[in-house]
């Protein structure tokens, strides 16, 4: 199984338009540590065709998709073919669905979706509406626990993991079905599985059960502290009240990858405040220590299973 890791960034991405935190000044300076918004690809065969999935498109999705031959049009074939065949929405966050718009020029794109965030697609966020007279789009209903495929060789199992709500929704809370809100994924090839969780609320049975047996894991990096953002004197609550259960602390995201015996830990959608951001922070010291890494934009992955097939 093979990924590209689009985008590792939360909300704004790193520098954020209107930030002038430390981190945001240093990627202004140096753009070679800015990072793009939360977004993987995801690659599988289906009729003996290279196809791939783009898992949460944002804002910077067109950027994303120049920097990867292997998601662009053929340079030898018709004017308007693309590999990218399907899309998978993890949650319905402005940051993980506005690069549907990017996706509208007559594409004919599967879109793997729950019934909670297809309904936020319908009335709050129209997005669908919006799209319909642009592009040929088919709905694929997600069920947790039930699992659909990507081609013929990647399996895709969906775990809810919280009910927290876009902001644009909360007015709404009352009146929505929100168990759902909140999915994390688990991509399995034939030997290898993938789990991918950029929203961890509460570490529980259920993200356990999603992250087990997984060879590769990208995880909620987005707030190192529950006060981080109020401690920089933004009007802000607090990590989890934003749906993030922060990454420090006897019951952070830290401690518990720690005890996972995957064999690659990531963190990703990292928020532009957070400290692990920079290579000579404690913060940093105590991922590496734990023995986590930080995914960057634009890294790819690959299970074991394909590196010995391309070896052959």
């Amino acid at each position: 199984m093979q990924l590209i890791v689009l985008g590792t960034g939360a909300g704004g991405g790193c520098p954020q338009w209107n930030c002038g935190c430390f981190n945001c000044i240093f990627a202004r300076e140096n753009p070679q540590f800015a990072r793009t918004t939360d977004a993987l690809a995801v690659h599988y065969e289906n009729a003996a065709q290279t196809q791939w999935a783009i898992v949460n498109p944002g804002v910077d999705l067109r950027h994303q998709l120049a920097q990867h031959v292997q998601l662009q049009p053929p340079k030898d074939g018709p004017v308007r073919k693309t590999p990218i065949q399907s899309v998978i929405l993890t949650d319905g966050e402005l940051d993980h669905t506005m690069g549907l718009i990017n996706l509208r020029e007559g594409a004919a794109l599967r879109i793997f979706v729950t019934d909670l965030v297809l309904e936020l697609m319908e009335s709050i966020f129209p997005v669908r509406s919006v799209l319909k007279n642009y592009a040929r789009l088919e709905f694929v209903r997600i069920v947790p626990g039930e699992p659909f495929f990507l081609g013929e060789t990647v399996k895709v199992t969906a775990t809810a993991l919280s009910n927290k709500l876009p902001r644009y929704a909360a007015d709404a809370a009352g009146r929505l079905d929100s168990e759902n809100s909140v999915i994390g994924l688990k991509f399995e090839s034939a030997h290898s599985s993938v789990a991918y969780a950029p929203q961890i609320g509460l570490w529980d049975e259920k993200v356990n059960s999603l992250l087990g047996g997984a060879e590769i894991i990208l995880a909620d990096g987005t707030f190192y502290t529950s006060a981080e953002m109020s401690s920089l004197g933004l009007s802000a609550g607090s990590a989890e009240s934003m749906g993030h259960l922060p990454l420090s602390g006897e019951d952070g995201i830290l401690a518990h990858l720690k005890k996972t015996k995957a064999r690659v830990k990531l963190l990703t959608h990292i928020n532009n405040t957070n400290p692990i951001l920079r290579d000579n922070s404690p913060e940093r010291q105590a991922v590496e220590n734990a023995g986590v890494r930080i995914a960057v934009d634009g890294m790819c992955l690959s299970t074991s299973k394909v590196k010995e097939k391309l070896r052959d």
